[in-house]
């Protein structure tokens, strides 16, 4: 009789363990799957009217925009893949900001993409702790955010 109970006990708890992994394997991968597909749905309507546009980049701060940079034009989408905006593209124009990364926060080589900040296109630059967002046409700082300084 101790046995059965034994035995159904440990059952038990092997399934409840089993459950919390696999609850919790659900909760890290599914978000993140249910983002990649989003992503997708949004480069297929993006490339029903830009056939030549293959990757997009994802930027998130007031809304969800996709940007993408195409011969001279750079493009801004929102999340249903619908174009927000499109302006001219020059590849100065970034090395135009990092230059001013550099100057101004002494990171060489900054990692610089297209975004949406209020109301304009913005050069988004997120590196380490810095999150700073400038202008598309005025090169003016629209947001700035220095994470972890205590």
């Amino acid at each position: 009789m101790n046995i059965k109970k034994i035995a159904l006990t440990a059952g038990l708890l092997f399934l409840v363990v089993f459950l919390i992994f696999v609850n919790i394997g659900l909760n890290i991968s599914g978000p993140a799957r249910y983002e990649a597909k989003k992503d997708e749905a949004v480069l297929t309507v993006v490339q029903r009217r830009f056939p030549s546009i293959h990757s997009l980049y994802r930027h998130s701060f007031q809304y969800v925009t996709y940007s993408a940079v195409y011969g001279e034009k750079a493009y801004l989408f929102d999340n249903e893949g619908e174009l927000v905006m499109e302006k001219d593209d020059d590849d100065s124009m970034i090395e135009d900001i990092q230059a001013l990364v550099a100057a101004d926060y002494g990171i060489e080589d900054a990692s610089v993409n297209i975004g949406y900040g209020y109301d304009n296109m913005v050069f988004a630059v997120e590196e380490g702790d810095l999150m700073v967002y400038y202008d598309y046409d005025t090169y003016e700082i629209v947001y700035y955010l220095r994470r972890n300084l205590i």
